[in-house]
């Protein structure tokens, strides 16, 4: 019974971060790349300003992706891979 109530607090605890992330960090970010973006010359690949914040955008969606996963993971455990092993006595002619 402890391994299902840990397991619901993980998925609130992940759900949380998730949110925290998409509705907040992601939207901050964006809003600094949009600025970066419209303050840049012609030249916007060679802004500093720019690079730093489409790099943390990129972060924040791989983390964003990342908890996704675990969240689907917890509530859908990935089955066992099947083995390609032959019954037992098929090979032993």
């Amino acid at each position: 019974m402890r391994e299902i109530q840990t397991k619901a607090q993980k998925l609130r605890d992940l759900k949380k971060r998730l949110k925290e992330l998409e509705e907040v960090k992601l939207k901050e970010a964006l809003a600094k790349y949009g600025q970066a973006y419209q303050e840049s010359t012609s030249n916007w690949n060679e802004n500093a300003a720019w690079e730093l914040a489409d790099e943390e955008v990129s972060v924040l969606r791989a983390m964003i992706t990342g908890i996704k996963t675990e969240i689907k993971n917890l509530k859908h455990p990935p089955s066992p891979a099947p083995t390609n092993d032959p019954p037992s006595g098929e090979n032993s002619k």
